[in-house]
Order: C-alpha cells, then sequence, then structure tokens
C-alpha cells in the first residue's frame, strides 16, 4: 500500500483500513486510526506505522478521540 492511498483512507476517514496501519501527526504529536473522525491533517505532516506500539515507541501518543 503507498502513501496516496494511504493518505485517502485517513482523508475519507474509512474503517476498512482499521488494523491494517496507524497514521501519526508530526505537528501534534499524537496518533491515530485511519477512521478518526478528527480534522484531517495536512498531507506534509502525517507519518504512516504498522503498528500503535511502533507510533508510541517513536514519540507520539495515542488519540483521545479514537483510543486506537
Amino acid at each position: 500500500m503507498n502513501e496516496d492511498t494511504r493518505y485517502e483512507a485517513v482523508r475519507s476517514r474509512d474503517g476498512r483500513f482499521d488494523g491494517e496501519f496507524f497514521f501519526a501527526v508530526e505537528t501534534t504529536g499524537i496518533y491515530c486510526r485511519p477512521s478518526c473522525p478528527a480534522v484531517t491533517p495536512k498531507r506534509h505532516n502525517v507519518r504512516y506505522f504498522t503498528t500503535a506500539a511502533a507510533a508510541q515507541g517513536a514519540g507520539f501518543r495515542a488519540c483521545r478521540r479514537c483510543r486506537p
């Protein structure tokens, strides 16, 4: 899966991708699942991770809105 597909899943809040990957927002330090109802971040601020543990290991904290 490429970054374009992942960002499109985040932008459309597609729940089918939950568990496939997590995304983190560099400006806020938060990671979420693709179907999170929060405001969609700008593309250049997003990083992708295969697991929530990987996102936490990179220094991000869980989103309080979707609680992955």
